[in-house]
C-alpha cells in the first residue's frame, strides 16, 4: 500500500504560526490532513489565515528507517550547571576548543525557523540561508498516530534529532526550546543518544536555538543539506509514553514533595494586624522589613478614615464593571488626580498592579508587534506580554546597548519596549533616558511599570520621570496603587488617546467589577499625603543610605538606590536559615527562592519604610550580619 508524505504549514499575515508533517499510508491521508489543519486553525499563536497542505507519494525504495536515538536526562539544578553539563559531553565528542563557541551560538543566535550548520573544521556557517537557517523536512515515527493535533514536543523531537544525527558529517545536534514555558532542550548524538537537559533557561525567556554541528572533513556541506531537507526518514522504536496516572491529583502531591525536598515550598503567614513597620503576626511583635508600603500609608490614620467614610457613603462594592454600573465619582476623581501627579493627559485605574500591565501590554500589542522586553521584567509585564501573541524579544538586564542590537535585527512597524521602573528583585533603576530614546529614534512605544517607583524615587516621591530630573518621559507610565500609597490597584497614565483605546480593549478592565469605593479613597487621600508631605519621601531615601553603611559596617555586601535592598545568599537551604534566625529575634525578612530569582541567587529581599528609625536598622543590620556568619556556606 503507497506511503504519502503530507507536509502543513500555516501563517496568519507574516507570522509563522505552525508546521507538521506525517509519513502515512493512504486511507489515513484524510483523518491526517483534518488533524493537522485542526492543529493550524486552534494554536497559542492565533488562528491561522494561511494554511498549505501539500502531499507526496513516498516510494518505497526512497524510504530509510532509523532505529530511535536511546533516551536519557541530565537534570541540574541551575542553568549554569545545564550548560557545564552539555559542555562536557561536547568534550567527549573531541569539541573540547569548540565547545563554548557552540553553545553560545546556541544561547545568544538571533532568533531563525531553521538551524545553524557550523563547520568545526573552518569555523564558519554553513547554511546557505542565515535568516532561514536549515529546516529538517520528511520524517515521521513508524506507526504514528495521524489523527491527533496535539503537539507531542518529546516525540517529534526524537524523531528530528534521530534524523539529523545521522546525516552525513553531523556530529552532534545542540536543542533550545523557544516555548516560554519549556525549559527541556537536548543534545543528541550517535555518542550520547538523546540526552533531555533541564533547566536551559529561566521561566518566561522566549529565546530558543538550534545548531548541527558538522565537520566538512568527513561529508561535504551540500550532502548534509540534502540529506536533512529531502531524505524520507521513518524512525522506529521510539519510547512508549506512561499510561495516564489513575489518579490524577498525585501528579501535583509528587510536585509538591520535591519542592519540599528542594527547599522551594511556599507557604502563607498570617498577620493579625494592621500593615505598618511593626507587625502581630504568631502571637508576637516583629519588626517588618518586607512590606511593600514604603510610606507606611497603609496604617496612616487620615488615609483608613478616607477608606472607611467612602465605604460608608458609597457602599462596600461598586456592583459591576466600570462600563456597565460601576463606574463612580470617586474613579474619576482618582485618575485625574493620578494623570495630574504622573504628569500625563489621562489615567486609567486597574483593580491590581497584575491586571494592569496584563491589559495595557495584551490591548496595545497584537501578533504583527514586537515587543522587546528587560529579561528580569515582572512576571505581570511577560503574562502580558504571551497574551498579546506579539514577538517577544528579551533584551539583557538594563542594557541598552543589547536593547538597540536586538531591534535592529528585528524590525518591525509596531513595538513596544517595556521594563520594570526599578526592578522588584533587585533594586535598581531602569535607564529611561537611553530606553525613551531608543523608542523615539525607532518609532517603539515606550512603557515603564513604576511599581516599586512611585513615593520611592524622585525628590518629592513622583517616581522615575522626576529621578531623571523631568527630562524624558514614556508612553506609558503604569504604576500601582497598593505600595507606597498604601491601597490597593494599579493604573497607566498615557495620552488621551491610549488611555481611551485601553477602555476599549483592554479586557482586565472591561470584564472586571470596578474597585471598592474604600480602596479608590484610600488611594486619593495617599496621594495627597504624599503631595502635602514630600519629607516621607526623603525619610526613606535618607533610611536606604544608613541602612546600606550599617550593612556595610557589618559585612554584608548589598547596594541598592531604592527601598529594595537584596542581600544575597546564594543557596536556598541558607537563606531560609538566615531567614528563620531573623524572625527568631523579631525580624521579618523572608527568603526569596526559585524561580522567582534564579536558582544560586537565592536572598534576603529587605524593604525600608519611611518610618523606620535608625536605632532600629542599626539593630537589624547587626542581626543580619551575624545571621550570614553563621549560615552562610
Amino acid at each position: 500500500m503507497p506511503l504519502y508524505s503530507i507536509k502543513m504549514r500555516a501563517s496568519k499575515g507574516d507570522l509563522h504560526v505552525s508546521g507538521a508533517e506525517r509519513i502515512i499510508l493512504q486511507p489515513d491521508i484524510g483523518s491526517a490532513v483534518s488533524a493537522l489543519t485542526e492543529r493550524a486553525l486552534h494554536h497559542g499563536l492565533g488562528r491561522a489565515d494561511f494554511i498549505n497542505v501539500k502531499m507526496e507519494e513516498v516510494a518505497p525504495e526512497k524510504l530509510e528507517y532509523l532505529d530511535a536515538l536511546p533516551v536519557s536526562k541530565r537534570p541540574a539544578d541551575t542553568v549554569e550547571e545545564t550548560y557545564k553539563i552539555m559542555k562536557e559531553m561536547l568534550c567527549e565528542l573531541g569539541l573540547e576548543a569548540k565547545a563554548d563557541a557552540l553553545i553560545d551560538l546556541l544561547r545568544h543566535n538571533h532568533p531563525m525557523r531553521g538551524a545553524v550548520l557550523y563547520d568545526v573544521a573552518t569555523n564558519s556557517r554553513l547554511e546557505p540561508d542565515h535568516e532561514r537557517g536549515i529546516r529538517v523536512t520528511y520524517m515521521d515515527a513508524e506507526g504514528a498516530a495521524s489523527n491527533c493535533s496535539g503537539k507531542n514536543h518529546f516525540r517529534e523531537a526524537i524523531v528530528l534529532a534521530t534524523k539529523v544525527v545521522n546525516a552525513p558529517g553531523i556530529i552532534a545536534e545542540l536543542c533550545l526550546s523557544d516555548d516560554p514555558d519549556y525549559l527541556v532542550g537536548y543534545l543528541a548524538s550517535l555518542k550520547h543518544g538523546y540526552v533531555r537537559l533541564m533547566p536551559m533557561k529561566e521561566m518566561g525567556n522566549p529565546h530558543g536555538g538550534r545548531v548541527f554541528i558538522f565537520d566538512s572533513t568527513k561529508a561535504k556541506a551540500e550532502d548534509a543539506i540534502n540529506y536533512l531537507e529531502k531524505q524520507r526518514v521513518l524512525v522506529r522504536g521510539l519510547p512508549i509514553e506512561k499510561p495516564a496516572n489513575p489518579n490524577p491529583e498525585q501528579i501535583f502531591a509528587d510536585e509538591l514533595k520535591q519542592l519540599k525536598e528542594q527547599n522551594l515550598y511556599r507557604s502563607l503567614r498570617t498577620m493579625d494586624s494592621e500593615q505598618s513597620k511593626y507587625v502581630e503576626m504568631q502571637g508576637r511583635k516583629v519588626l517588618m522589613l518586607a512590606s511593600n508600603s514604603y510610606l507606611d500609608l497603609a496604617a496612616d490614620a487620615r488615609v483608613k478614615q478616607a477608606a472607611a467614610e467612602a465605604a460608608l457613603q458609597w457602599g462596600a462594592g461598586n456592583g459591576g464593571s466600570r462600563l456597565t454600573t460601576g463606574n463612580t465619582a470617586l474613579h474619576e476623581a482618582l485618575e485625574s488626580k493620578l494623570a495630574q501627579f504622573k504628569g500625563t493627559e489621562a489615567a486609567l485605574v486597574f483593580n491590581t498592579g497584575y491586571m494592569a500591565n496584563v491589559g495595557i501590554i495584551s490591548a496595545l500589542c497584537n501578533s504583527e508587534s514586537v515587543i522587546f522586553s528587560d529579561e528580569y521584567n515582572h512576571a505581570s509585564i511577560i503574562d502580558g506580554a504571551r497574551l498579546s501573541k506579539a514577538r517577544i524579544v528579551v533584551y539583557k538586564h538594563n542594557d541598552m546597548q543589547d536593547l538597540k542590537a536586538k531591534i535592529l535585527a528585528t524590525p518591525c512597524s509596531r513595538g513596544l519596549i517595556v521594563s520594570d521602573a526599578v526592578f522588584s528583585m533587585d533594586g535598581d533603576i531602569v535607564d529611561l533616558p537611553a530606553l525613551v530614546a531608543l523608542g523615539k529614534k525607532y518609532h517603539l512605544l515606550t512603557m515603564i511599570d513604576e511599581a516599586h517607583a512611585t513615593g520611592v524615587i524622585g525628590k518629592t516621591g513622583h517616581g522615575t520621570v522626576e529621578h531623571f530630573g523631568n527630562t524624558v518621559r514614556p508612553d506609558i507610565l503604569m504604576g500601582t496603587l497598593s505600595k507606597a500609597l498604601g491601597a490597593e490597584g494599579g493604573y497607566a497614565c498615557a495620552s488621551k488617546v491610549i488611555i481611551e483605546y485601553l477602555k476599549n480593549k483592554a479586557r482586565s478592565f472591561i470584564f472586571a467589577t470596578s474597585q471598592t469605593p474604600a480602596t479608590l479613597a484610600a488611594a486619593l487621600r495617599a496621594i495627597e499625603v504624599l503631595k502635602e508631605e514630600p519629607q516621607r519621601a526623603q525619610k526613606l531615601q535618607h533610611n536606604v543610605e544608613f541602612f546600606l553603611n550599617a550593612l556595610h559596617t557589618e559585612g554584608v555586601e548589598a547596594y541598592s538606590p531604592t527601598a529594595i535592598i537584596p542581600i544575597i545568599i546564594g543557596d536556598e537551604k541558607s537563606a531560609l536559615q538566615v531567614a528563620d534566625e531573623l524572625l527568631a529575634s523579631g525580624v521579618l525578612a523572608p527568603a526569596i527562592r526559585y524561580p522567582t530569582v534564579a536558582k544560586g541567587t537565592a536572598r534576603l529581599r529587605v524593604a525600608l519604610m519611611a518610618t523606620h528609625t535608625e536605632a532600629e536598622l542599626s539593630q537589624t543590620a547587626k542581626l543580619i550580619g551575624a545571621a550570614i556568619r553563621k549560615y552562610k556556606k
